[in-house]
């Protein structure tokens, strides 16, 4: 069965009206459920109308979303620390980011504040001197059974862990979406909050403000938690995955 051109932007602009997010995957569904059959190429060259019309925007490879806004990360802190980096190691590759920078997420007050830093394995023994030297509190790879031995962290301490992969920064800060997996996996390894807690910051930042999915889903995947994210997105968003 075919329909008009004027008919499937209809379907479209009905369909994405009812989803903060979406993907190809599920359009195609959609038409097949209605009985029309399109290739992707179809498709997409009608999603990129409504992206014209700034009814959708993409949300990643195969993704698009309703929501216009994206955050900006604007911390300048972290940039002066990031620039403190750049001065002392110039050809040191590293990402950072801060548990201030996304507190306006948390649904709980916090009086504690972290940052953490990615970089090669290699070089953080030389970021650890470094920030000792200048007077940071400052912990290398903790991990779970430091704190089980009463390790407890202060407010403005600095984690130095092992970079996973590169990921979209903007001047060394991490990008939202590395931030959203990587503090994921820290909730549980420096008993930051619990799932609940962890629930609610994704669900306040990727209803707010749009998330690369394609990124956070690759990001996801290289720190093994690609299932667990992909339900946390269906369960706080209208996307879904084959």
């Amino acid at each position: 069965m075919r329909a008009s051109k004027t008919e499937i932007l209809n379907i479209l602009k009905n369909f994405s009206d009812k989803h903060n997010y979406f993907t190809l995957g599920q359009i195609r569904k959609h038409f097949a459920s209605l009985e029309f059959h399109y290739s992707d190429i179809t498709v997409k060259k009608y999603l990129e109308l409504l992206k014209s019309q700034k009814l959708i925007f993409s949300a990643g490879r195969g993704c698009y979303s309703t929501i216009p806004n994206e955050l900006i990360l604007d911390d300048e802190e972290l940039y002066n620390l990031g620039k403190t980096i750049k001065d002392k190691f110039p050809f040191l590759e590293f990402s950072l980011w801060s548990t201030k920078t996304i507190s306006f997420a948390f649904h709980h007050l916090q009086n504690k504040f972290f940052t953490f830093i990615y970089s090669d394995k290699d070089a953080l023994i030389y970021l650890r001197d470094f920030f000792i030297e200048q007077n940071y509190s400052v912990y290398l790879n903790p991990s779970k059974s430091d704190f089980d031995k009463n390790l407890v962290l202060k407010n403005g301490s600095l984690i130095l862990r092992n970079s996973i992969t590169r990921s979209k920064n903007i001047n060394s800060i991490s990008s939202i979406e590395k931030i959203l997996i990587d503090l994921y996996v820290e909730k549980d390894r420096l008993n930051l909050m619990d799932d609940s807690e962890y629930g609610r910051i994704f669900e306040n930042i990727i209803k707010s403000y749009r998330i690369n999915i394609s990124s956070l889903l690759d990001y996801a995947e290289r720190r093994k938690i690609l299932s667990k994210t992909k339900l946390l997105i269906t369960k706080y968003t209208n996307a879904t995955f084959d």
